[in-house]
């Protein structure tokens, strides 16, 4: 049985990590907030001109551009690998991180790009680039666009034939769904309609003017938001982690003060008990 001494350090130990648990949460819930008001509004905007997007390619009828040319043969591929920092935030990274190792690429030439600490740590190889790192709900535009800086020269350049980005999807509070998705060259999916007019759009100056000026800008905003959608998606993540850490503390806590109770009852009893016999035998 444990002294009281022990069960005393123990209780102290677990009420301050139980204080800096609730403070973490607390951190995490405002950018949680924060985060998901900045997606909620973001969404919106890239969705309209993921619409534009769709409907003038899907009048374009082959195009030479590398934006929309699909590369069958793929012998240097590059997959943005978009992780957290710092831990404490439950599954978010090793969830990610065994469906990038149980995914089936194309081409078995892969180079990592990491944005975030833990995914460089935990992969260690090679990468394609340098590492970034410190991705927050405050630079995310920045970084969107050094990731487009690193990778669109040489895509167009032909030194890398597809472009993958893997990260976690938002979808709530309580589910972060990892994913991967296949961001060069250009997929989008063509909702065929009978109001369909993709055939009757006129594009001016011209198709090379939209490619040059169009695709790239959507590259950029592709990338910014699933940055965004990785930030809101980890203090989801860590709000819920740190919650579960605090309601852990308090049952410790219930556990470890009935132990010393029941620990300090026995030694009272015991003390009677000496007191009693010690009495007895005088008489």
């Amino acid at each position: 049985m444990p002294s009281l001494k022990e069960i005393r350090t123990k209780i102290s130990s677990v009420k301050s990590t139980k204080r800096i648990m609730q403070a973490m949460k607390m951190i995490a819930t405002v950018k949680y907030a924060k985060t998901q008001l900045m997606l909620n509004s973001f969404r919106p905007y890239f969705k309209s001109y993921k619409d534009i997007v769709k409907i003038v390619t899907g009048s374009i009828k082959d195009s030479p551009s590398r934006f929309l040319n699909i590369n069958e043969d793929s012998n240097n591929d590059i997959l943005v690998i978009v992780s957290s920092d710092r831990g404490l935030c439950g599954s978010y990274n090793t969830s990610l991180f065994r469906m990038i190792e149980r995914y089936s690429f194309k081409s078995e030439n892969i180079k990592n790009l990491y944005v975030g600490k833990k995914g460089a740590d935990y992969f260690k190889e090679i990468g394609f680039g340098e590492s970034i790192t410190s991705l927050t709900e405050k630079n995310y535009k920045n970084i969107a666009e050094e990731i487009t800086g690193q990778l669109l020269l040489p895509f167009l350049e032909k030194k890398i034939d597809n472009i993958y980005i893997a990260y976690n999807k938002f979808e709530s509070a309580i589910s972060q769904v990892p994913t991967i998705s296949k961001v060069l060259p250009i997929e989008l999916e063509v909702e065929e309609s009978e109001d369909d007019k993709s055939g009757d759009i006129l594009i001016e100056p011209g198709i090379e003017s939209f490619v040059e000026e169009v695709l790239p800008k959507f590259f950029n905003l592709t990338i910014s938001s699933i940055l965004l959608e990785s930030v809101t998606s980890e203090h989801a993540a860590r709000t819920a982690a740190m919650d579960n850490a605090t309601r852990n503390a308090d049952d410790i806590l219930r556990d470890t003060t009935i132990l010393f109770n029941k620990t300090r009852q026995a030694y009272i009893t015991t003390e009677l008990m000496d007191i009693v016999n010690g009495a007895e035998a005088i008489k």
